[in-house]
């Protein structure tokens, strides 16, 4: 019964999310592209919890636990090889700023290096986690 409640909260949470960025495209008349990283950011998150919530209910399904000893410990792996990447990507970043200043390339503002750095960490998070989940035993 806890996993349903979980389950049915994070459905709304996600639906409330993509009706809250709907609102926001709809009400905006231009998007910069520091606007669309705020859009993108929600979208993907979203899909990727949705992804997480099928797959519970899935697991429910067929009658096995939510979340197994195995599921745990890819997760902790995949978060971990995220924080690495992260840190990888925030020194990309700024290594683009100081050769943008240098060049005739426009740099990136704190929001839009904060606003990449949320989307790429994201995406790594969910193909690691993937991968990982689809290769099997560690």
């Amino acid at each position: 019964m806890k996993e349903i409640k979980n389950i049915i909260i994070m459905t709304l949470v996600g639906i409330s999310v993509l009706i809250l960025v709907l609102f926001y495209i709809l009400g905006s008349k231009t998007l910069n592209l520091g606007e669309i990283f705020l859009i993108i950011i929600p979208i993907f998150l979203v899909i990727g919890t949705m992804i997480l919530i099928w797959d519970k209910i899935k697991n429910l399904r067929a009658g096995l636990p939510s979340e197994d000893e195995r599921a745990k410990k890819l997760n902790w792996k995949a978060g971990a090889y995220t924080y690495f990447a992260t840190i990888w990507i925030s020194v990309g970043i700024l290594w683009y700023n100081i050769f943008a200043e240098n060049s005739n390339f426009q740099p990136l503002n704190a929001g839009q290096v904060i606003a990449a750095i949320i989307l790429l960490s994201a995406i790594c998070f969910f193909v690691f986690n993937f991968y990982f989940m689809r290769k099997g035993d560690i």
